[in-house]
């Protein structure tokens, strides 16, 4: 496979921890107290309007479905609940989309980072339990253990950071902040709005550091597309990033329920690892 293809695997990781970050929602500190309903979203501007529905939603708990696909091939699917300042996931990172998308042949000495991979993260409160199995973290269980948990403090920059690049993220965070970056926001149809984002907002930070230059200006203005519900909380989001290396990635999320009960909770196991250890052990 082309080493340029190669480099971006990090890269496509980054994207996909971007993309589930759309299923998350805020952390019950807002101003705003549930959704608008049909008359307070017409009095609202696009703006206003794609605000209030993130804020509303987080008012309550929710549950979203998110998918990823690389040339129409299906590169993440991912589970979201999120319950106040808790939020659990649960989903499947596809590596062997990229490597039929690239459409080019395989260096078997890359195979392990071609292979598919299973992620379950858990927030609770400023605490993000990581575990990854499959693909290039299979070595782990060897060296921590098949039922280890890597915990993160998701209020510290550097490992924030870290822990965003490798497949979770700020789960009360991301989505706001998405929303928030978003320019030139446009009712399109009914309960749906379009705005952009600029590839130096800081929505897309994760995805655009350490890209090329070139590969950075193709980013620019790129469509997000945001469906409200009739009560004017968020239902959906999707968004493609312009063709790079010969490669399309489009994000969807859709919230599928609202207000159910999902008794979020840390996971239970003895076997909590600080991710600091595991970022220096030299995995």
């Amino acid at each position: 496979m082309h080493s340029r293809t190669s480099l971006r695997v990090t890269g496509a990781v980054a994207a996909a921890a971007f993309g589930l970050g759309l299923a998350a929602c805020g952390d019950g500190t807002n101003d705003t107290a549930g959704g608008a309903g049909d008359n307070e979203v017409a009095a609202l501007t696009p703006q206003e309007a794609v605000a209030a529905a993130f804020q509303g939603l987080s008012d309550d708990s929710y549950k979203m479905e998110s998918t990823m696909t690389l040339n129409g091939t299906e590169f993440v699917a991912m589970t979201t609940t999120v319950d106040g300042e808790n939020a659990q996931a649960s989903g499947d990172v596809f590596m062997s989309a990229m490597a039929e998308a690239s459409g080019e042949e395989l260096d078997p000495s890359m195979a392990g980072l071609f292979a598919d991979m299973h992620m379950e993260t858990v927030v609770i409160g400023d605490t993000a339990y990581l575990q990854i199995t499959g693909g290039m973290f299979d070595g782990m269980a060897d060296e921590y253990g098949a039922d280890a948990w890597f915990t993160v403090d998701i209020t510290e920059g550097d490992m924030g950071e870290v822990y965003s690049q490798l497949g979770g993220m700020d789960l009360a965070s991301q989505t706001e902040t998405m929303l928030a970056s978003l320019e030139n926001v446009e009712e399109t149809g009914p309960n749906t709005y379009t705005g952009t984002l600029a590839a130096d907002s800081e929505a897309l930070a994760a995805f655009t550091e350490g890209m090329a230059a070139e590969d950075t200006a193709a980013l620019e203005s790129i469509e997000v597309t945001v469906v409200l519900d009739d009560e004017g909380l968020l239902k959906s989001t999707a968004m493609t990033l312009p063709e790079t290396d010969g490669m399309t990635m489009e994000m969807t999320s859709e919230v599928v329920e609202i207000g159910g009960s999902y008794d979020i909770a840390a996971p239970d196991s003895d076997n909590l690892v600080p991710f600091e250890e595991f970022m220096g052990s030299g995995f």
